[in-house]
């Protein structure tokens, strides 16, 4: 019994050790990334030399070297989650109207209907590189792939309506209103700024069959 009480608390110890191992090692991980992305987030033009001279960032160096560094890498603790909140991307929001021959309002609606709910979270988190619209050329290979994967999307809202002919897409930019914004008009709504707007009809969608 005796024996077996030592290595009961030999185990404790043990555990406790690696407990504060791992915590250092995240807190590290953590005030390191946090550091990095609001420096380069606010100071761009000189984040090298404000990072290079950052005293709490060198303490953190340690876990640049092996075996840390092989550690956090297989243990994924190096992805950090102390990411500054600027950072945080944009959302993108669509809008599909479907019309008829008559150009009759048959639908509207702002995501295609899948029956696997996964299907439409992994089509959901694609929605971030509608960004391209912002920022990229407008016969850039980042806004191409954008067209056909709104192309994409309004094929399936096109073909699922009854009596559809053609159907609007729009693209936009939603903000929702700061904390600091709504301090100071408290009914003020969302803000749906169109980045993207494109037209398919049905024949242009099977037009390929038909070559």
């Amino acid at each position: 019994m005796k024996t077996l009480g030592v290595f009961i608390f030999l185990i404790m110890r043990l555990y406790k050790l690696l407990f504060l191992i791992v915590f250092v090692l995240t807190i590290s991980v953590n005030v390191r990334s946090t550091i990095t992305s609001y420096t380069e987030f606010y100071y761009e033009d000189k984040a090298d030399t404000l990072l290079t001279g950052n005293t709490l960032l060198c303490a953190t160096n340690f876990i640049l070297e092996n075996p840390i560094a092989t550690f956090l890498s297989h243990t994924g603790l190096d992805t950090g989650f102390g990411f500054f909140a600027p950072n945080v991307a944009s959302e993108y929001i669509t809008e599909f109207k479907v019309f008829s021959k008559d150009s009759i309002l048959l639908q509207k609606t702002n995501f295609p209907l899948f029956r696997v709910k996964e299907t439409g979270t992994r089509v959901k988190s694609a929605y971030l590189m509608f960004e391209a619209y912002l920022n990229q050329r407008p016969d850039s290979m980042d806004i191409k792939k954008c067209d056909i994967f709104l192309k994409g999307l309004s094929t399936r809202v096109l073909l699922d309506t009854e009596r559809s002919a053609y159907v609007t897409s729009n693209v936009y930019l939603y903000h929702h209103p700061l904390l600091s914004q709504l301090k100071a008009d408290a009914d003020m709504k969302p803000i749906y700024t169109m980045i993207q707007s494109k037209t398919y009809s049905r024949n242009e969608v099977w037009g390929h069959l038909y070559k």
